[in-house]
């Protein structure tokens, strides 16, 4: 099985399909198999692409620190090893959710290494987030699921339960939102600011049910190569096998690819 070292952290990664290079990369306490292959996004993206998968550094088959320090920013810094490891200059990048954060990260600190991105179930939240970042982090570290009261943190519980996931490393992921904050992020001005230099074509899909909060169209209103789309009656999970996500990003890739 393909790895590579990030400072003594081993990433897994795999590769599908010839054509451009496309860097995908999943969600919180899931990984390759869960987000890309069982909702049948590999086979759909493979014939016209290259697929660079990557379980993220705490999920999959990846190690699975329990020290936050290990993650925050090394989870993007990963993302630009991989490249380097298979010697990609520059490549499109396609996240969800948590790999939308990721994904916007190297958009925003590595700019020249990415060609077009793809944001899936992300907004960025006009409240403070730091909250619900803590009470996910002690629904994660409770006994039990009946111990958590509140219904969001429920259900990361009860997802990351559902994929085998190791809740000290996934409580630790969540633990480095809250003691590294990453300046990117601090301000709405900022974020703003920083949105308006992205100059390479951006998508954004959500399902119109998804609970995240924030103006899930900010994007496409401050990027100015940037557009987005809403899946009616999908929320965050379901929205993920719909075919008419596969169907928009494809569409996008076609033209990228085409530029």
């Amino acid at each position: 099985m393909p790895y590579f070292n990030n400072e003594g952290v081993n990433i897994y990664y795999e590769i599908e399909g010839t054509g451009p290079d496309l860097v995908m990369i999943h969600g919180f306490a899931s990984n390759i198999d869960d987000n890309w292959r069982a909702t049948n996004w590999i086979n759909t993206l493979k014939d016209k692409n290259r697929l660079i998968l990557m379980d993220c550094r705490g999920h999959g088959k990846s190690d699975k620190p329990t020290n936050p320090a290990q993650y925050g920013l090394k989870m993007m810094e990963d993302i630009i090893k991989l490249l380097d490891h298979l010697s990609i200059g520059k490549a499109s990048l396609f996240g969800y959710s948590m790999g939308s954060r990721l994904t916007l990260n190297v958009l925003l600190h590595e700019p020249k290494r990415v060609k077009s991105a793809i944001l899936g179930g992300f907004a960025l939240s006009d409240e403070p987030t730091t909250f619900i970042y803590e009470t996910i982090i002690k629904a994660l570290k409770a006994e039990n699921v009946k111990q958590i009261k509140n219904p969001i943190a429920q259900e990361f519980r009860r997802f990351a339960e559902s994929r085998s996931g190791n809740l000290d490393a996934l409580a630790a992921v969540m633990s480095a939102y809250v003691q590294q904050p990453d300046d990117m992020f601090t301000s709405k001005a900022k974020i703003k600011k920083n949105l308006r230099k992205i100059s390479v074509p951006l998508l954004t899909v959500v399902g119109s049910d998804d609970f995240i909060r924030g103006d899930k169209a900010l994007f496409a209103k401050l990027v100015p190569n940037a557009c987005h789309f809403q899946i009616q009656g999908r929320d965050h999970l379901t929205v993920v096998p719909d075919p008419k996500f596969h169907m928009i990003v494809k569409a996008f890739l076609n033209y990228v690819n085409k530029t």
